[in-house]
């Protein structure tokens, strides 16, 4: 059971309702933009972001609040970033971001049992690649807007939309819009909105932070030979030992996220031990450790041989050996425990390093963003954006659950800057389908969803500039 968060927020009101009109464009809007093939490697070549960007421009160029709907200009021509705005009574007061990405992972037909890019809707639900992972909150976004258009309702401070691509690729469309001319003149952004996780029960899941993505390349070098000899220090050992300690340490991990006995050795591994003591502190309080609250590890790639041409010579001991390992490390541990692990895995797994038979890792991505934890308070003497927006869901009678989100997304960008970031996306009592086959959700979730971020929108940016005084 997740820790649920309660804001006290007096009364409650009815959760807009949509026409069945409304419901319908909503729903088509969706299963089109489905049909889009936005696969972060193709679709820059494809067209198929361009096509999808135009999609997005002329749904947005329908709501007549919006305006300054254009691509951004420092984003390459063949991988857009959409944006638009809603402006606000006191422009000068930081703005509302709501940012969603449009491109997706991709999808092997043969292990589809529908078309994934034909946004079929079918027994109540929509079926297609993207239909969580997010094209739903692109449309959510849109189509909530739209429905507070047809209001009175006018925003106190400007409400900003972005839709980036490459977001399952590196984040290449977040890394454009913070470095546009655009982010850099606003006012500042008192909340930013991103993507979240279906939840499997009636309790939404919001994401405060994320754990870091730590990717890894391990290199041991060894003595070469004939293979009818037994040859010392070679690089596959060394290559397997580091291996098994990774393997442990998972398994370790996997024993605090179930609450299970882990062994000595364990027990004295400090992520291990920082992990279980945010378990006993949760426990307490009669809920569970969430994947986010673990460092995972999983190792990739292994790679050994000497090639002849395209083949491998199976008689020759290989003086190299490699693996990659993907770490997600939690915010309860800091990056520099995980690289004082590295190091001495390498260097008790090195046979003799006197003589150049070593193991050494290198940290593959840019080091100077992501070596450290960066999260949203989810205190509200420190960050009173995080008790309207609870406050708001609590008013349309939902419960909610903060969390560490267990991947990555574009929010660790914003974060990373000192914004406020929450990830959010409303679908609950939905099995959690992202990146699988036959991803689907069901038409009421996303419809409700509609409503929800109707709600959501209409209080955060009705907040007048107290709020920003009161945050620290």
């Amino acid at each position: 059971m997740k820790e649920e968060k309660k804001i006290d927020s007096g009364h409650t009101y009815e959760l807009v309702a949509l026409t069945e009109e409304e419901k319908k464009r909503a729903v088509e809007s969706f299963s089109n933009f489905i049909q889009f093939e936005t696969v972060s490697n193709t679709a820059p070549s494809t067209g198929e972001y361009k096509r999808a960007s135009e999609f997005l421009t002329n749904e947005l160029r329908s709501i007549p609040c919006l305006d300054q709907i254009h691509y951004l200009e420092e984003a390459p021509e063949h991988s857009p970033v959409v944006v638009a705005r809603w402006r606000g009574v006191e422009e000068d007061l930081p703005v509302i971001l709501l940012n969603s990405h449009y491109d997706v992972v991709p999808a092997n037909r043969e292990d589809w049992t529908v078309e994934p890019f034909q946004g079929l809707i079918k027994d109540g639900k929509i079926y297609g690649r993207g239909t969580q992972d997010m094209k739903c909150v692109c449309i959510q976004y849109i189509e909530a807007l739209r429905k507070l258009a047809t209001t009175n309702f006018q925003p106190v401070r400007s409400i900003y939309l972005t839709f980036v691509p490459d977001e399952e690729v590196g984040g290449g469309g977040m890394a454009a819009l913070l470095s546009s001319s655009l982010y850099k003149n606003l006012p500042g952004i008192a909340l930013a909105l991103d993507e979240g996780l279906a939840s499997e029960n009636d309790t939404y899941s919001v994401f405060y932070g994320e754990r870091l993505p730590w990717w890894v390349d391990v290199t041991a070098k060894g003595n070469t030979g004939h293979g009818s000899r037994f040859i010392e220090h070679t690089a596959v050992e060394q290559i397997i030992n580091l291996a098994n300690r990774a393997l442990e340490f998972r398994e370790g991990q996997k024993a605090v996220l179930h609450g299970t006995e882990l062994s000595a050795k364990h027990e004295n591994c400090a992520h291990a031990v920082a992990a279980k003591k945010m378990r006993m502190t949760k426990d307490s309080n009669g809920s569970k450790m969430a994947l986010g609250d673990v460092t995972s590890l999983n190792i990739t790639t292994l790679r050994a041989g000497v090639l002849s041409g395209n083949e491998y010579v199976r008689n020759v001991v290989p003086p190299l050996a490699k693996c990659s390992l993907d770490i997600r490390i939690s915010p309860h541990v800091h990056p520099s425990e995980i690289k004082d692990m590295l190091d001495q895995w390498c260097q008790e797994c090195s046979s003799s390093k006197e003589d150049g038979h070593i193991l050494t890792w290198d940290y593959i991505g840019d080091g100077n963003n992501q070596q450290e934890h960066a999260v949203t308070s989810t205190d509200g003497q420190i960050n009173p954006w995080y008790n309207v927006f609870g406050s708001s869901l609590e008013k349309m009678g939902f419960k909610f659950s903060p969390e560490v989100f267990p991947a990555a997304t574009d929010s660790r960008f914003l974060r990373a800057l000192g914004v406020r970031a929450l990830g959010f996306s409303p679908m609950r009592n939905s099995e959690i389908l992202l990146h699988e086959n036959d991803e689907y959700l069901e038409e009421k979730v996303f419809l409700e969803g509609i409503s929800v971020y109707v709600g959501l929108i209409e209080t955060l940016a009705s907040q007048g500039r107290e709020i920003d005084h009161e945050a620290l």
